[in-house]
């Protein structure tokens, strides 16, 4: 396709004129054809104009997997506005920020989420509007607000169905997503129309595409992950998109046979998961041609002879998506991300950012070797725009080695990030919340490894004031009002001193070495189980 027509708006037109009554997105029983996915988001579009947002102006998705979530995204993208998904567990000071640093003006929101906001309201002075979702019909919309008008989403399908007018280039910004931040807060990631276009395009390469794929997902819909290897590439692909509520392992391949899916996009904990059930003769005997996973599990290649598909690893980030991937021509290594996909260029550097020969541990950097496939820069942040890129490489944080083969291995972390089961952790928005409670004088959170399931867990040293009591199952019930689920730490350990530089940096590496001791407390261990 053209360069000036790989925008959604353009591609989704297209399709609906080809395409017209096939299925594309199923969501609980129901079926979204092309046509209608076209004619509803072009009345989302249309009333969103009569409301007056303008191309470039920022909205938030503050919702939960669902069809509205989709309608939003795409009508957004058709007047050339920007759609900043949320992640619905955020709270308090991180969804404030997230909020006011994008500059929203409108938010579309799920119902039960609405009090959040209230409690942030008098905060967030931008947002004029909020469009509200039945997510939870039990729920009542009891709450006034003083500065924000309320508007319920099914009065947007009332509009026009007619197409409105395509101004979206394909260096529009189509969405912010927000990253981890390490030494400061998250960070918007401003992702063009085309950076859309070509990780779909991308995807099909390393998935091994055809026409009339079935791709289901079970990912969230905020994350770039279900948003471009799923939902976008069937659009690309023509073929069908099935969207899950959310992971459930007692149905996860139920859904699979449900739907008749041929590729499926996991993280590395749900491959765990699947190999932990009772094997049975009938695991191979399921629809799927491809699993794709990050990361691999050691047991990959039994993995892949037990369930009949093809696994394929892959390596990116948000301001790269993904430029690494596992060839599909090729047996699957499971410790390896794969090797570079066209599109990109992969290099090892030490820190002076000079290449070391293979073999060597560096660190990753990415630049792309076509325009726009990686992000614009960070919203409102040049001077971490230019951190990341740069001698005009984007660094990645990541430590790791390339092999003659030109396959790429990840080694550790160099930046201060955490990864618990697909969710990137900020350190220091844990430290945040850790260090309000009027106790704590001090907080360094780290990643330490589960011994089950291998992955990242988020571990909290305290340093308490002097005079000062209290325990960590006080400390958990404080931080789980004020953080997502996912960031609450499973494990405590108060000590006297951390390990510092003669500039009084923290230490983590020597923290993360440390591990678990007899003096850490376990909150899975302790019973108290954190509600989503």
């Amino acid at each position: 396709m053209d360069f000036e027509k790989r925008t959604l708006p353009a591609l989704l037109k297209r399709r609906a004129e080809e395409l017209g009554d096939m299925p594309y997105v199923k969501f609980r029983g129901q079926t979204v054809t092309f046509a209608e996915m076209n004619e509803t988001s072009n009345r989302v579009a249309n009333s969103l104009d009569d409301l007056g947002v303008q191309h470039g102006d920022k909205v938030c998705l503050l919702m939960k997997n669902s069809l509205e979530f989709i309608y939003a995204w795409y009508g957004l993208a058709k007047l050339g506005a920007v759609m900043v998904p949320v992640n619905p567990n955020l709270k308090g000071n991180l969804l404030r920020h997230i909020v006011t640093n994008s500059e929203a003006t409108i938010l579309f929101i799920d119902n039960d989420l609405i009090e959040r906001i209230k409690l942030i309201e008098d905060e967030i002075s931008d947002v004029s509007k909020m469009i509200w979702i039945e997510e939870n019909p039990d729920v009542q919309l009891s709450d006034q607000f003083d500065s924000i008008e309320i508007i319920e989403f099914e009065t947007l399908l009332a509009s026009s169905p007619d197409q409105p007018e395509d101004k979206v280039e394909p260096i529009d910004a189509m969405s912010i997503l927000y990253t981890s931040g390490t030494t400061g807060p998250s960070k918007g990631a401003m992702l063009s129309q085309h950076y859309y276009y070509d990780n779909a395009l991308m995807a099909i390469h390393f998935q091994n595409h055809t026409e009339g794929d079935v791709l289901f997902s079970c990912l969230p819909m905020f994350h770039a992950n279900a948003q471009l290897t799923s939902c976008y590439t069937a659009l690309l692909t023509k073929g069908t998109f099935v969207m899950s509520k959310m992971f459930s392992l007692s149905t996860f391949m139920d859904e699979i046979a449900e739907c008749q899916a041929t590729h499926t996009n996991v993280m590395g904990s749900i491959l765990i998961l699947l190999m932990k059930q009772e094997p049975s003769p009938d695991d191979v005997k399921n629809s799927l041609r491809v699993i794709n996973s990050v990361p691999l599990i050691p047991e990959a290649l039994e993995f892949e002879k037990r369930f009949g598909v093809k696994l394929v690893s892959m390596f990116g980030a948000t301001e790269t998506a993904i430029c690494m991937a596992s060839p599909f021509d090729e047996e699957t290594k499971p410790d390896s991300c794969g090797k570079a996909l066209p599109h990109f260029d992969c290099r090892i550097v030490d820190d002076n950012d000079q290449e070391v020969p293979r073999g060597t541990k560096g660190e990753i950097v990415v630049r792309g070797t076509v325009p726009f496939v990686q992000m614009a820069g960070y919203y409102n942040m040049p001077e971490a725009t230019l951190a990341a890129f740069r001698n005009l490489w984007y660094h990645t944080g990541d430590f790791g080695i390339q092999d003659e083969h030109g396959y790429f291995y990840f080694v550790d972390r160099k930046k201060d990030a955490i990864r618990r089961r697909g969710e990137n952790i900020s350190s220091y928005e844990v430290e945040e919340v850790i260090n309000s409670h009027p106790s704590v004088l001090e907080s360094a959170a780290v990643a330490v490894k589960d011994e089950v399931m291998t992955e990242d867990e988020v571990k909290i040293f305290v340093i308490l004031r002097d005079d000062e009591s209290l325990s960590a199952e006080d400390l958990i019930l404080y931080s789980k009002d004020r953080m997502a689920y996912f960031m609450v730490p499973r494990y405590v350990e108060f000590v006297d001193e951390f390990p510092k530089t003669p500039n009084q940096k923290v230490q983590k590496f020597a923290l993360r070495d440390m591990g678990n001791t007899t003096a850490t407390w376990d909150r899975e261990k302790a019973g108290i189980k954190i509600e989503r």
